[in-house]
C-alpha cells in the first residue's frame, strides 16, 4: 500500500470512535500502592486525588480497603500513625479554640469527628443507654412499661 492508501491513524470513519484503553489490574495496584505511600507520607487525600486524577472518595476507598487487608499489626501501627498526627493538629488548635477562635474550633472538631471514625467510637452500641433512659423515665416521671 502507498502512502496514500494507508489511512491517518488521527481520521476515522463516521461513527467510528477509537475504544478506550483498558488500565490493566497491573496499573490499578500499582495506582493503589503510589496512592497509599503518598498518604503515609502525609499527603492529604485531596492532593492524592488531584495528582492522579480521581475523586477523593476513590482515594479513600483504596486506603481503606488497604486497611482491611493489611496484617493486624500493620494496621495498629498505621492507626497509631494517624493518631499522633490528629493529636498534633488538636494540640495546636486546641487553646486557641478555648480562646474564642472559631477556626479553630472548627478543625479540634474535625479532628475529633476523624478520631471518632477511625477510633470506631460511633458505632458503639446504645442499648444500654436506651435502658437507663427507660428507667430513668420510670423513677422520674412514674410511668410504667406497657
Amino acid at each position: 500500500m502507498s502512502a496514500i492508501d494507508t489511512p491517518d491513524p488521527d481520521e476515522y470513519l463516521l461513527g467510528d470512535r477509537p475504544r478506550p484503553r483498558r488500565v490493566t489490574k497491573i496499573e490499578r495496584a500499582t495506582r493503589r500502592q503510589e496512592a497509599i505511600a503518598l498518604r503515609r507520607g502525609g499527603v492529604p487525600v485531596d492532593a492524592i486525588a488531584q495528582r492522579m486524577k480521581v475523586h477523593p472518595s476513590t482515594v479513600y476507598a483504596w486506603i481503606q480497603d488497604a486497611i482491611r487487608n493489611l496484617p493486624r499489626e500493620e494496621a495498629e501501627e498505621l492507626r497509631a500513625l494517624e493518631l499522633d498526627r490528629l493529636d498534633a493538629i488538636f494540640r495546636g488548635h486546641f487553646a486557641a479554640a478555648i480562646s474564642g477562635d472559631v477556626r479553630s474550633a472548627d478543625t479540634c472538631l474535625k479532628v475529633m469527628e476523624r478520631r471518632a471514625r477511625l477510633l470506631n467510637l460511633d458505632a458503639a452500641p446504645t442499648a444500654g443507654l436506651e435502658q437507663v433512659g427507660n428507667l430513668l423515665d420510670r423513677l422520674v416521671l412514674g410511668t410504667e412499661e406497657d
